[in-house]
Order: structure tokens, then C-alpha cells, then sequence
């Protein structure tokens, strides 16, 4: 079974004491305060397994509510713990939304994160990056993403992208049999460069993170590949 690392670990202790006390695992604040007192009594994370009815690919989603995306995850079937697989991200961002951030070792630090933002009236970026401290993530060369589809109205954004360098890193990597930790954070300010994948961008305003085994998430392999050949 996938057990967290000490820095995971500290990553996700600093990620709580970051939302002053607030429970991680589901926490952002109401989109237009800035605030981060919670009403928990409104809100309640949500995570299913959701297939798409055109495509038949199946994902293991998390919801939360309207002012943070939906994040969608899926995995070739054939894959094995900490090893190297290619994995498939979808993101549907509310179109007040600047940018959001996706962590697959439940941190800000010392993992593979997603950073992707709407870029021009169909397009978005994903920025591969990676951080070591509390600062800008740096671009992260070992993980490369390739964009499946993208599309943009006036309510939301949305990106698909696959990874490859994203299931497995220094001192850690997915487990296709446990439970594994992801984390997101989110900013309304766009960021300065939307055309470029280096852009720098401003510093989240909301955060969280949520635990769940990617069961839901196993797609049959050819299915998979077939998927996502033509991602570019």
C-alpha cells in the first residue's frame, strides 16, 4: 500500500495551517470573499465515479461546489504502484477562475503539480511544475502534459491533458491499490502570460485536498491508449 512520505506529510500540514485551521480536505472560501471563514453546513465534497456517455471513458471525479472546479482523474487499468503510466486529467473551472492547480502527492511541495488556465476563447495551458518551499512553482521538465481538448464559454473553462511523469517522482508516486492524496488551489486573478506555459501567476486563494483510491478512476487499457493517442 502507498504510504506517505515525511515531506508529503509536512506538505500537508502546512496546506492546513495555510487555510487557518479550516479542514483541507474540502475548504475553499465563497468565490468573491476574501474571507476564509467557512459555512460547512452549505458545502460537502463529493467524490464518485462519473463516465462520460460519449466517450465511455470513466473518472474518478471530486466535486465541492460552484466557485471551485470539478477534477476528474483516470488510469490505464494495466498500471502498478509507483511505477511510470501515463495519467489523465480533466478540469472544469468555473469562468471566474484564473487559474487552478492540481497536486497529485496531496501538497503543494515536493510532487508533480498541474497548473492550467484559460488561453484564449477555446484553448487553455497546463504548466508542468514542480516547488520545494512556499514559494512559485518552478517548471518541472520530468512530467510533460498533453492536452486532449479544451473549450471555453461564459460560465467555465475546461481542460483534458494527459501526463506522463506524473505517477511517479522522487520519494513518491501513485499506489493503484490504495488510497492516495491529491490536493488543488485556485485563484481568481488571471495569470500574466496566458500563452505561455512558464507564466508566472499569482498566489492561490483557495486550497484543498481529498483522499480516495483510484478504483474509480481504472480504465481498460486499449480503451485508454486509443484515448488518448491524438493528445497533443
Amino acid at each position: 500500500m502507498y504510504t506517505l512520505t515525511l515531506t508529503n506529510i509536512i506538505s500537508l500540514l502546512l496546506l492546513l495551517l495555510s487555510s487557518q485551521g479550516s479542514h483541507a480536505s474540502a475548504t475553499p472560501n465563497p468565490e468573491g470573499s476574501s474571507s476564509s471563514s467557512l459555512d460547512l453546513s452549505k458545502r460537502q465534497a463529493i467524490t464518485r465515479k462519473y463516465c462520460n456517455p460519449t466517450t465511455s471513458i470513466c473518472y474518478l471525479e471530486y466535486s465541492w461546489g460552484p466557485t471551485v472546479p470539478v477534477f476528474r482523474i483516470a488510469v490505464p487499468d494495466s498500471a502498478a504502484s509507483n511505477s511510470n503510466f501515463d495519467t489523465l486529467l480533466q478540469i472544469i473551472a468555473p469562468a471566474s477562475l484564473g487559474w487552478a492547480g492540481f497536486s497529485w502527492g496531496g501538497g503543494m511541495t515536493l510532487n508533480p503539480l498541474a497548473v492550467a488556465w484559460p488561453n484564449g476563447n477555446n484553448g487553455a495551458t497546463v504548466s508542468s511544475r514542480w516547488s520545494t518551499g512556499r514559494t512559485l512553482p518552478s517548471v518541472y521538465s520530468s512530467a510533460k502534459y498533453r492536452t486532449v481538448s479544451a473549450s471555453r464559454n461564459s460560465t467555465h473553462w475546461m481542460v483534458e491533458t494527459v501526463c506522463s511523469g506524473c505517477s511517479k517522482w522522487n520519494n513518491g508516486g501513485l499506489s493503484t491499490t490504495g488510497v492516495n492524496t491529491f490536493a488543488w488551489a485556485v485563484s481568481q486573478t488571471a495569470v500574466s502570460q496566458p500563452g505561455n506555459s512558464g507564466s508566472s501567476f499569482a498566489i492561490h486563494s483557495n486550497i484543498g485536498m481529498f483522499s480516495e483510491s483510484l478504483d474509480q478512476a481504472k480504465v481498460p487499457r486499449a480503451a485508454f491508449e486509443a484515448y488518448v493517442k491524438g493528445a497533443k
